[in-house]
């Protein structure tokens, strides 16, 4: 996956400027920054949610997206939440869909829950549902924003296991945190965006060397992280 030189106006106002990036298969990219700097518009660019213009760009077509929350339906179980896509939108029989369900379920380690709807599914567990849900769809990339900043503490780890394992199918993975010890369990490369511009783009481990490169203000935000 790469993209250069994209931008992104929202009304007469930049949102983003001159993002490039690159990502290979089955890495993951964490992307940090304020509120408001352009984060998961980022995202939602990548996703084609946000019109967006770019000098070059390569990625796939085949994206998920996975919440802050899970946006499962809550008149749904897991299994048909999971499926409601795939029988609707890929025109999967019942049989076919249930094979994928199996699949992305054992996955995601959700087996348990296949018949549980939402509200009787802890976060991570709904978290993870999102995930199984995303990946039934067979995308080369999946987006993440904020997808642990609803969860307690003891639940983050259980999303964060599930990324790591997602790196061994080649998924790019792209998320968007404000958690540190995300950057530094699962990224391998952060960037961190500004008022809509690409800061800094390294490996977690060098990011500490990097911080006099930047200004004052962006440096006091940064050490949060490092």
């Amino acid at each position: 996956m790469k993209i250069q030189k994209l931008n992104c106006f929202l009304g007469q106002n930049f949102a983003l400027s001159d993002i490039s990036f690159e990502a290979q298969p089955g890495e993951i990219l964490s992307f940090v920054g304020r509120s408001g700097s352009g984060k998961s518009t980022l995202l939602r660019c990548l996703a084609g949610l946000e019109p967006y213009s770019v000098f070059q760009e390569t990625k796939s077509t085949k994206l998920g997206f996975v919440f802050q929350s899970s946006n499962l339906f809550p008149h749904l179980n897991l299994e048909q939440n999971i499926g409601l896509a795939l029988k609707k939108v890929q025109k999967k029989s019942d049989d076919e869909a249930r094979v994928i369900v199996d699949e992305v379920l054992t996955k995601v380690r959700l087996q348990h829950c296949r018949h549980h709807f939402p509200q009787n599914m802890s976060g991570g567990e709904q978290q993870r549902g999102a995930i199984a849900r995303a990946l039934s769809l067979k995308p080369d990339v999946i987006l993440y924003d904020e997808p642990t900043s609803a969860l307690d503490p003891e639940l983050v780890d259980e999303v964060y296991d599930i990324m790591l394992e997602l790196k061994k199918t080649n998924i790019i993975q792209i998320v968007v945190t404000h958690d540190r010890r995300a950057l530094g369990r699962i990224s391998d490369q952060v960037g961190f965006i500004d008022q809509g511009r690409l800061q800094m783009l390294c490996a977690f481990q060098q990011m500490e060397p990097l911080l006099q490169q930047l200004s004052l203000d962006q440096r006091k935000y940064l050490e949060l992280y490092v």
